[in-house]
């Protein structure tokens, strides 16, 4: 009796973890969706971004503190100064790039770039760190590198771009959010293992604050206050809470639950439901168009990836 109650109970948190680990999926698929929207508000790049750092800084400096003080060990502040130094990549770089790319690219490239990201890992893993590559590894890479070519078609033919040269601007830009975000994957491990996985974040985050609220304050006007909040309307300020909070926070803390339980390559397949539902979501709260090459390009993608994290976890 007493093993079939533990059973359920095992069930039931796999199934809760599950649960976890979707959410956190379609909630990170709306980051394009709101920042389109934004940009549409007339919003610009670098308030935008600093107002998401801000509002989303005090959630992972109340964890962080949680998290500090369960620390089995004291840890060195040379250790805290390098997890932040890898931060700078995660969520100052590979964010800046990616909001700039998106000026000029649909949410549906958008997301698909960044979603190919394993490939980034194992093509730099290799490269920087010796990590082990199979020739037959190849085949999902290129699988996935033909899909995005046909997104890319995709956007030359629907999108209402200048020209050719600012898609090929925005997908560059996106592309590399993906690298930088791959080398913060890549970096983060060993400071993962020592810090754990939310007292890292929390450093990574307020060191991505720090220098977002650098660039910030060099670029904007003379008159301007770092903390003086933007005359925007009532709309647009739901917007930024909702990308801070529901589109960054939340999924960010519901996936890294979700990895406690599932682990990293069950979790990671259940993002596979993100570049979907930001597909689905762009057709209808932005109006992007959507076509069979384009269908075919997201499968060939979405397949690309998911053969190449089996052979990864195998």
């Amino acid at each position: 009796m007493a093993a079939i109650d533990a059973s359920s109970s095992t069930s039931k948190q796999h199934h809760t973890a599950l649960m976890l680990a979707l959410g956190g999926a379609l909630l990170f698929s709306t980051k394009p969706i709101l920042i389109k929207w934004l940009y549409s508000q007339g919003v610009d790049v670098l308030p935008m971004m600093w107002l998401r750092m801000l509002l989303s800084l005090p959630f992972y400096l109340i964890m962080g503190a949680l998290a500090w003080r369960k620390l089995d060990q004291p840890v060195s502040m040379k250790l805290v100064l390098q997890a932040a130094m890898v931060g700078l990549l995660g969520y100052y770089l590979a964010s800046l790039l990616d909001l700039m790319g998106l000026q000029y690219v649909s949410a549906q490239l958008e997301r698909l770039l960044l979603y190919a990201y394993p490939t980034l890992v194992v093509i730099l893993g290799a490269l920087l760190f010796g990590h082990v590559f199979r020739i037959t590894m190849l085949i999902p890479m290129l699988l996935t590198y033909a899909g995005l070519a046909l997104m890319f078609g995709q956007d030359l033919n629907f999108l209402n771009v200048d020209s050719h040269r600012d898609l090929t601007r925005g997908t560059m830009l996106v592309l590399g959010s993906a690298v930088a975000f791959a080398l913060y994957l890549l970096y983060s491990k060993p400071y993962i293992g020592k810090l754990g996985s939310v007292l890292f974040t929390a450093v990574a985050m307020t060191s991505a604050t720090v220098a977002t609220a650098v660039h910030f304050g060099l670029h904007a006007e003379s008159h301007t206050s770092l903390f003086a909040l933007p005359e925007y309307s009532l709309e647009i300020w739901l917007g930024m809470v909702g990308l801070a909070v529901f589109a960054t926070v939340l999924p960010s803390f519901l996936v890294s639950e979700a990895i406690k339980h599932l682990g990293a390559a069950t979790t990671s397949l259940t993002g596979t439901l993100g570049p979907v539902a930001t597909t689905v979501l762009a057709i209808i709260f932005l109006n992007e168009p959507f076509s069979l090459p384009g269908a075919v390009g997201m499968a060939m993608v979405i397949g690309g990836v998911w053969i190449l994290s089996r052979m990864r976890s195998s």
